[in-house]
């Protein structure tokens, strides 16, 4: 399966969705207010300048999953303090997703057997 690509420009709250074994997989971005640029040494006068003025934002991916309608984790799996919309697409967040999926489904699998574990009783 192919994760599908956020937009070239994006915005709080904006999502791609997929399914892989089952599951249903909704990866959204968040703001992250924690993190700036002066945190690293990366980012030159202009970038820091053009992150001032809105031009671009440091956020979180948020991978929620669902199986039959169920949400099993709306909190699956994040990774935060990524640049969006500083460059000329947002490729990134598609990968950042990849690397997510593993981790959001096995804390969907879990939630699931704990479910069932709970409905035996």
């Amino acid at each position: 399966m192919t994760i599908p690509k956020f937009d070239r420009y994006v915005c709080i709250g904006d999502t791609v969705s997929w399914s892989v074994d089952g599951f249903d997989i909704v990866a959204r971005v968040e703001h992250d207010s924690d993190t700036k640029p002066t945190d690293f040494d990366c980012y030159d006068d202009d970038q820091i300048e053009a992150w001032r003025n809105d031009e671009w934002f440091f956020g979180g991916v948020v991978l929620s999953v669902s199986r039959n309608g169920v949400d099993l984790a709306d909190h699956g799996a994040s990774l935060w303090g990524i640049d969006c919309n500083s460059g000329e697409n947002n490729d990134h967040l598609s990968e950042v997703c990849e690397e997510l999926q593993g981790e959001a489904i096995e804390t969907a699998r879990c939630e699931q057997a704990r479910i069932i574990d709970a409905l035996k009783a």
